[in-house]
């Protein structure tokens, strides 16, 4: 069933394309790697596994026994030929896990413990695994002659690691098709981008024993992600990564073309006493503070709909509900949000939201209108919100 293909030339080409492609990304790229973002350092780490994949496997090659290049094999060389190759499948499902892990912060812009947790189990399953492995060989081993074997033609071990990776795969897409129910029209990412060349080099050496797809293929996929990452950068706001003004008319224009049976929740938020923070503070910290009511405010939301910043302290909900226990849900989530992060944090400043929310009646108002509407509300929010501290400060 496999092919056995050693060819070390073309290992080290498509591993030195795999690492080049990294680095032409990587510093074409740059700017959205160097903000400081859960986002960017898990796109950065899984870069980092991808060409650690691709330096280690070449390596692995070149002290093999059968390679026909190193021909005196000693202790050190099968060392080293054992712990790559453990390495290179324990950093296969480290790429696979950190691309799960970036899907969740693009669509959701935060993690919960339960999932990073899950992530630490199938690893340390797949650590054990590795290690056992080492003591009683079942999927690969290394023998006194420094040649590297798969067991029973790599068979079984091929199937139980490439099984971890799939399964990690598989329930990456259906997070992704659960907020993209959830979430509608206002969600959108290509993740074939990514699945295509990870799941055909994958495909390919595992089937043809003796090439190297794998990293190239990763790497590939890692190329179409940043691409199309790049393509989003037209509708985002430079200071705080949400959704811009560009991108809340491109949801009023399918808004309007999902018809008006379509269910959607409009809510307007402005930051109370911004302008104090930027007086008192400074610009800088005025950005800090929208910044943080961005991530706050993302976090609240989730996958229920899309954050924008509007205009200056002012911001743009769009959920895709109009069930009165979600919207509930989404406004008392974001009061918690704030009041966590007053709390938490050393700031000599608090962050407080006003909020106006009204639910989309199509069939009778306009996109415009429901705007308006939620403006208004919003600024009855406020001056509810003013009345009640001067009645505390008398009381």
């Amino acid at each position: 069933m496999f092919l056995a293909i050693p060819n070390y030339v073309s290992i080290l080409v498509t591993n030195t394309v795999a690492v080049f492609t990294l680095l032409t990304v990587g510093i074409g790229s740059s700017y959205k790697l160097k903000d400081n973002s859960k986002e960017s350092k898990t796109l950065i780490a899984m870069m980092i596994f991808i060409g650690l994949s691709a330096i280690i496997d070449p390596i692995v090659f070149l002290v093999d026994g059968n390679s026909n290049i190193v021909h005196e094999v000693n202790g050190f060389f099968i060392f080293i030929n054992h712990f790559g190759n453990g390495a290179m499948y324990l950093l296969n499902l480290l790429t696979v896990i950190s691309w799960s892990i970036f899907l969740v912060l693009h669509l959701n812009g935060d993690i919960n413990k339960k999932r990073i947790i899950a992530y630490c189990i199938i690893i340390g399953i797949e650590l054990t695994l590795l290690f056992i492995n080492i003591f009683a060989p079942f999927m690969f081993t290394v023998d006194s002659n420094g040649v590297y074997q798969r067991i029973d033609n790599g068979l079984f071990g091929f199937i139980l690691f490439s099984v971890i990776d799939v399964l990690v795969l598989a329930e990456s897409v259906l997070l992704f098709l659960r907020i993209r129910r959830r979430g509608g029209i206002l969600k959108f990412f290509p993740i074939w981008v990514f699945l295509v060349p990870t799941s055909l080099g994958m495909l390919a050496q595992g089937v043809y024993y003796g090439i190297s797809t794998i990293s190239v293929g990763f790497a590939l996929a890692v190329s179409g992600m940043l691409m199309s990452m790049q393509n989003d950068l037209i509708y985002c706001d430079n200071l705080t990564g949400l959704y811009n003004r560009y991108y809340l008319d491109r949801l009023k224009k399918k808004m309007m073309k999902s018809g008006k049976n379509a269910e959607y929740t409009a809510m307007m938020l402005d930051l109370n006493g911004f302008k104090h923070i930027n007086d008192a503070y400074g610009h800088q910290e005025g950005d800090n503070a929208l910044i943080k009511t961005g991530q706050l405010l993302r976090k609240a939301v989730s996958s229920y709909g899309t954050v924008i910043r509007y205009a200056g302290d002012e911001f743009v909900i769009i959920l895709n509900t109009q069930v009165d226990s979600i919207i509930r849900e989404v406004v008392h989530s974001i009061y918690k949000q704030f009041s966590i992060y007053n709390k938490t944090h050393s700031v000599p400043y608090i962050l407080t939201i006003s909020i106006g929310y009204s639910k989309a009646d199509l069939n009778n108002y306009t996109i415009d209108e429901l705007m308006n509407e939620i403006d208004q509300k919003m600024y009855e929010d406020k001056e509810k919100q003013k009345a009640n501290m001067v009645k505390n400060d008398v009381d």
